[in-house]
């Protein structure tokens, strides 16, 4: 940790940023909007594959959206992108607030899920990778930590504001917090945002022309910049990319028929809730771990390494039904999630440069929640035909060996170029 302190010490404004970002992107993550679905349900006489199907279908509304959208934190100035996304925000828990059919539940939830979970998340992580490349890994994790701290947290403030005040009026306070106190917090922390994106741009083109004339001296490796169509018609990218998607689209599967999962290992509910703080301190240290790592050995040559540890989980999974496999598969899986959270703009910032990296991660982005969204379906579909939870974990585990395999393939060509 006291590597982290220098860090700290320099740059503490816009780390506080980042942490900002990712702490209220939280308002748009599933986990968060979760908390409210009994009452949205009931009060607007909803089942449970109704809501399922509009939120699904909000979701990947907000992915394609994303790739129209991401790309303006490369044009915009940053404090200008914040403020739109934090008014965006806003408006998607009014709108959640006062939501009395099934079109404005839609509209409300894509606004949460567009401009909470991808724009204010894109904002937190484009800063740290752009303005803090040298030490992009530390900067990556502490931002990162907003999210482990905001799923500590704000499970117990919905709790006491749905005692208190009831689910609309909860939404309310949210929204009229976000717009009060959240763009001020952003005037301050980025103040000094115009002279540090001109220096970024001075070193980048500096950076170009000391590459250009390699006969002033010694000789000046200058990282190409990639466009997103650059980066669509690189081949590597789709080798990268199958281990990129493992850690979303498998957990997210696992979770949404976690209840399945725990009965058919006939496990109590209980104790399956208990493990999730393993699960949260696992994560969290391995974010800060990670960071380390990837400033010391590079976010490319990672990426190979990233789900094995989930994949080993599943291994256990599908080979004990003991309560401790349970247990070794949830510290697992916060290792490959903790590592994940902070390797993936790093990856994407090291390899394809930070010029256009939201035009970049609105891609990647787009394909992680697409497949976030066909894990649960698929799962469900192979459920009812009967095949078990563990056949299911011994797929996931090839998936992840053919995915690590592939990015390890990636990596060694990558050297070669």
């Amino acid at each position: 940790m006291r590597s982290f302190l220098p860090l700290i010490k320099a740059e503490w404004q816009l780390l506080a940023f980042g942490f900002v970002m990712t702490f209220c992107s939280s308002f748009g993550q599933t986990f968060f909007i979760a908390l409210f679905s009994g009452e949205i349900r009931s009060d607007l006489n909803l089942s449970h594959a109704a809501f399922g199907a509009i939120y699904s279908a909000a979701t990947l509304a907000s992915a394609i959206l994303l790739l129209r959208t991401g790309s303006l934190v490369d044009r915009m100035d940053l404090r200008r992108f914040s403020y739109m996304a934090i008014v965006g925000l806003a408006c998607g828990c009014l709108l959640l607030a006062g939501a009395r059919g099934v079109l404005m539940l839609f509209l409300a939830i894509l606004l949460l899920r567009h401009t909470g979970q991808a724009l204010m998340s894109m904002a937190g992580a484009t800063a740290m990778v752009r303005y803090l490349n040298h030490q992009k890994g530390k900067a990556n994790a502490l931002a990162g930590m907003g999210y482990s701290i905001a799923e500590a947290i704000l499970p117990l403030v919905v709790v006491g504001l749905l005692l208190w005040l009831g689910w609309r009026q909860s939404w309310i306070v949210f929204g009229l917090a976000l717009v009060v106190f959240l763009p001020l917090m952003v005037h301050f922390l980025l103040r000094q945002q115009g002279s540090r994106h001109d220096q970024y741009l001075q070193s980048l083109d500096q950076s170009r022309r000391q590459a250009a004339e390699p006969d002033t001296g010694p000789a000046q490796t200058q990282q190409r910049q990639w466009t997103r169509g650059e980066m669509i018609r690189d081949p590597l990218f789709y080798l990268f990319i199958p281990a990129l998607l493992a850690q979303p689209m498998l957990f997210t599967g696992f979770m949404f028929h976690q209840i399945h999962l725990v009965e058919s290992k006939g496990w109590s509910l209980a104790f399956w809730g208990s493990l999730y703080t393993l699960y949260a301190i696992t994560s969290s240290v391995m974010k800060l771990f990670a960071g380390l790592l990837i400033d010391r050995f590079g976010a490319i040559r990672l990426v190979q390494f990233v789900s094995l540890p989930m994949g080993v989980g599943f291994l256990v999974l599908s080979s004990s039904n003991q309560a401790l496999a349970a247990a070794v598969f949830m510290f697992l899986l916060g290792i490959t999630v903790g590592g994940y959270a902070t390797l993936s703009s790093p990856f994407f910032a090291e390899k394809y440069g930070t010029l256009h990296i939201g035009s970049i991660k609105s891609v990647t982005t787009a394909l992680m929640v697409f497949a976030s969204a066909i894990a649960p379906v698929l799962m469900g579909w192979l459920i009812d035909l009967g095949v078990s939870m563990e056949a299911q974990a011994i797929g996931a585990l090839l998936y992840v060996a053919v995915a690590a395999a592939l990015a390890r393939l990636a990596y060694l060509k990558t050297l070669q170029q």
